[in-house]
């Protein structure tokens, strides 16, 4: 597998919903219209319910021409085969009700939805995703990363927010829990 991981840029935008658009999500298929717009948008559940997959891929694609939905894609012979949404905490207005308190004023990263190929599944990849995001914070200057895995029984592919272990062997601390969320934090500085 020869596999490099980039930050997403304009000129990738129809690569990374192509990840989307080939993929079946049998294990959710509601995942599949998402197109990593849900927690862009602060609408109801219902009203998010009512966007069509064309919507969130239209969306997606304006969002990444226009820089505003940051993350890291792995590419291999031009096929996106992995993608994390990862950027600024306050950039996800559906989260910023939880968020608020324990950001506070401190530019903070995020990571909140990966998404990898099945063929490309158990073999490292969404921790190779989550590296070049820690990075990405890193040289962004941000103070800290936060990551919001649902610590619940459930098969490796409905964790789309990334493992609790995942993150806690790259040095994150769970510092609060909201529900069956764990709100877990890494320092940067």
């Amino acid at each position: 597998m020869s596999i490099e991981i980039r930050p997403i840029t304009p000129d990738l935008a129809e690569i990374f919903v192509g990840l989307f658009d080939r993929l079946d999500f049998e294990h959710q298929r509601a995942w599949k219209s998402c197109y990593c717009r849900y927690y862009y948008l602060d609408c109801t559940f219902d009203q998010w319910r009512e966007r069509t997959g064309e919507n969130n891929r239209a969306d997606a694609i304006a969002a990444i021409k226009a820089g505003r939905m940051p993350g890291w894609i792995a590419l291999e012979d031009g096929l996106c085969v992995g993608w994390v949404n990862a950027g600024e905490s306050r950039t996800y207005p559906r989260l910023q009700k939880d968020l608020a308190a324990i950001v506070k004023d401190e530019l903070v990263g995020l990571t909140i939805c990966y998404v990898v190929d099945p063929a490309y599944r158990n073999h490292g990849l969404a921790r190779r995703l989550l590296e070049a995001a820690i990075a990405g914070f890193r040289q962004a200057g941000y103070a800290a990363a936060i990551a919001l895995p649902v610590d619940l029984p459930m098969p490796g592919e409905r964790r789309y927010r990334g493992s609790l272990n995942m993150y806690q062997e790259a040095g994150y601390v769970q510092i609060t829990s909201l529900d069956v969320v764990k709100v877990l934090r890494l320092d940067l500085k």
